[in-house]
């Protein structure tokens, strides 16, 4: 998992609980005072164990945090790898470009094992974008959390329909976005 995920989990719970959170929820992960450096690589169970671990200290279900994460996740990632972004796109552009032009990026420049999801996105229709997500991960909420980020980050207004999910047994999540 790449740094800046974790990076941005920790935030994300120290900027909507506390600082006191954070460390009850690294300890209750067994990762008591990791630090998590956004250029850095970390193992995928370090976010699935802190992601289990704050669902229990929040009392909320891991989708539903993982949505939340997403949509917190959003403008520091637009920050960082907005240099792949052109200016004048619409987050519906964003959606359809984030495979091609920032994953392939990250993966350009990761020597080692870095592995984002497999991501693909098409157009089908001029306000629609039909999603594909993979990953052994199966962190699909967070992916609709982001993808709900995008919409409030660039004032759209999307209708998400998730047709297929991995949580239900799919090999994959087919997510069609829908700008209102």
């Amino acid at each position: 998992m790449h740094g800046i995920v974790l990076k941005g989990l920790k935030d994300f719970v120290t900027t909507e609980y506390d600082r006191e959170a954070w460390r009850g929820i690294q300890d209750g992960a067994g990762l008591e005072g990791k630090v998590y450096v956004p250029v850095t690589e970390y193992e995928d169970a370090d976010v699935l164990a802190l992601v289990e671990a704050a669902a229990d200290a929040t009392g909320e279900d891991v989708p539903d945090l993982l949505d939340a994460f997403g949509r917190f996740l959003v403008p520091p990632l637009v920050e960082t790898y907005g240099v792949h972004v052109a200016a004048e796109w619409t987050g519906l552009e964003l959606v359809a470009n984030v495979e091609t032009y920032i994953h392939e990026a990250l993966r350009a420049k990761q020597l080692s094992t870095y592995t984002p999801p497999a991501l693909s996105a098409e157009w089908v229709g001029d306000d629609r974008v039909a999603v594909t997500y993979t990953s052994e991960r199966e962190l699909c909420a967070l992916a609709v959390g982001l993808l709900r980020g995008i919409e409030t980050y660039y004032d759209e207004q999307y209708r998400i329909e998730e047709q297929t999910c991995m949580l239900d047994g799919d090999d994959r999540c087919e997510i069609l976005v829908t700008r209102q």
